[in-house]
């Protein structure tokens, strides 16, 4: 399995352990996914640079990037509720979680970010970004 691979592995099986009442169907990168009429979530992996840190050719490398969750909720139920998934999501994704998959640790290297909620024709949107880095 490849680095990347695993470090995504490691980023969704976290999501899908999420828990929300009620629950919300999450949007998965390239699954069909139809929008309800309800409440989603939208999973974005959006890997970055990758740094090399240490002198050694076969040493590891600080792979950094964001995982991007966007809390959907119908339009007109007013913005507190999507704000407060979002910062229920922020709360099951705490600084520095190891997330461990095939021998490599997955970290969250600070407190995820919750910006302004928007809509967009159907829903509220309020986005999330989640900070990691994996030295592998």
């Amino acid at each position: 399995m490849t680095i990347e691979k695993s470090i995504e592995n490691a980023l969704f099986e976290r999501v899908a352990s999420l828990v929300l009442n009620p629950a919300l169907p999450v949007a998965w990168p390239n699954i069909a996914f139809q929008r309800p009429a309800t409440g989603y979530l939208r999973v974005t992996h959006v890997p970055n640079t990758s740094r090399r840190r240490f002198v050694g050719s076969t040493a590891p490398h600080q792979r950094r990037g964001v995982l991007q969750i966007d809390v959907f909720l119908p339009l007109n139920g007013g913005a507190t509720k999507s704000t407060e998934n979002a910062g229920k999501v922020a709360e099951h994704f705490p600084t520095d979680l190891k997330l461990p998959k095939d021998g490599l640790s997955v970290r969250i290297t600070k407190a995820p970010d919750i910006v302004q909620g928007f809509s967009d024709e159907t829903h509220w949107q309020v986005p999330l970004t989640i900070s990691y880095d994996c030295f592998a």
